[in-house]
């Protein structure tokens, strides 16, 4: 089957809507150019997906957006530029279409596409049907024909439905590669501060972690902050004065992790990075209170943070919505450092283990398998 595809052309497209898609779909796409480097990619992508020779119909970033709230005031501006993007796609007849997480902008692209153009259709990144909302699985069987899993946890949402379900691990399980040298020259009064990659997420949760991390200095004035951003522009989003308490960097978050002690951060990828860096995480979360309200009853969880739903107990404090405070931070921290660091290396090999189940490469055979 694989000798087949080699041989044909092939067209992609794939959708990415926000950093860690551009992130997921950028080996993806390599390693599917390993199998037929004739392959042709178009889509929506961010930098990463665009070096490796994705033709991005619009700017990747016009469609980050995150929680209820935030979409419905972007709303028409998404369905614009969702239409546009459907059309372009009818236009080009791909031979498959790949969205990477962002469900609620590539589920309606995929029904599309599959009723229009009779592709066959993949998820790369589960909707969080597992936490919230199983429902959309029996909408999502209209539209999907493969759904690729991150986490091993997720798979079990998609027993006894019509969509093909295969766990194929994370890639930052390969990418974060530490030796031991560096986990015994991790500096010990260093904590890494992540506020998040998006500008909601720092307007947020910004003030608070400073606010955290300034109480934490005065607990014990050897504490010394980095704070690495994704963005330049994100600084000006902080009201807090950090001067001489936080050094500021940008685009280098692996190599803070690498070297911190601890690690205070917005939920999300990061966590997982965090933990594959060995270092331990307080992982915060708090969004608008009205979509806190509308999700609050439907969610299914006890945790959110992504280690400790892998290992499917709380090994590391996680705070939401109103336990986000200064105090819960300071207390949270001192928790960490409470427990034997030989446990938490224990655990977070364990979970590192179980994420390398195929990566990129195992993705790549089953969307190709699909297409034959």
């Amino acid at each position: 089957m694989i000798d087949t595809i080699q041989k044909k052309n092939i067209k992609i497209a794939i959708v990415a809507g926000e950093k860690s898609g551009d992130e997921l779909g950028a080996p993806l796409m390599q390693s599917l150019k390993s199998i037929n480097p004739s392959i042709q990619f178009i889509g929506v992508g961010g930098s990463k997906m665009i070096s490796e020779g994705l033709d991005s119909f619009f700017d990747m970033n016009e469609i980050s957006v995150m929680g209820i709230i935030e979409p419905l005031l972007n709303l028409r501006k998404l369905l614009r530029l969702r239409k546009g993007l459907k059309d372009y796609l009818l236009e080009e007849r791909p031979d498959i279409f790949i969205g990477i997480d962002s469900p609620d902008f590539n589920l309606p692209v995929a029904k599309f596409l599959k009723q229009n153009c009779s592709l066959k259709t993949v998820q790369y990144v589960s909707p969080s049907v597992w936490a919230w909302r199983k429902g959309r699985i029996k909408s999502m069987e209209k539209s999907i024909d493969l759904v690729l899993t991150l986490f091993p946890f997720e798979g079990s949402a998609y027993k006894g439905s019509k969509i093909k379900e295969s766990y194929v691990g994370h890639p930052l399980a390969y990418k974060i590669d530490i030796t031991q040298d560096e986990i015994q020259t991790k500096r010990n009064n260093t904590i890494a501060l992540l506020p998040g990659s998006r500008k909601s997420e720092i307007l947020s949760m910004g003030d608070v972690i400073i606010q955290a991390a300034k109480k934490l200095k005065e607990i014990n004035p050897n504490y010394e902050f980095l704070m690495p951003l994704s963005n330049k522009d994100h600084l000006s989003l902080f009201k807090e004065d950090m001067a001489g308490l936080v050094q500021v960097s940008y685009g280098d978050s692996q190599e803070i992790l690498m070297k911190s002690k601890i690690s205070i951060i917005t939920s999300g990828t990061a966590t997982l990075e965090s933990i594959l860096s060995f270092t331990p995480c307080i992982a915060l979360y708090r969004t608008n209170w009205l979509s806190y309200l509308i999700i609050k009853p439907l969610l299914k969880i006890d945790s959110f943070s992504l280690p400790n739903l892998i290992k499917g107990q709380k090994i590391l404090p996680e705070l939401l919505q109103a336990e986000v405070t200064v105090n819960n931070i300071v207390n949270s921290v001192e928790t960490v450092e409470d427990k034997d660091f030989v446990l938490y290396l224990k655990e977070f090999n364990q979970i590192k283990e179980n994420l390398r189940a195929g990566g990129a490469e195992k993705a790549s055979k089953e969307i190709l398998q699909i297409l034959n």
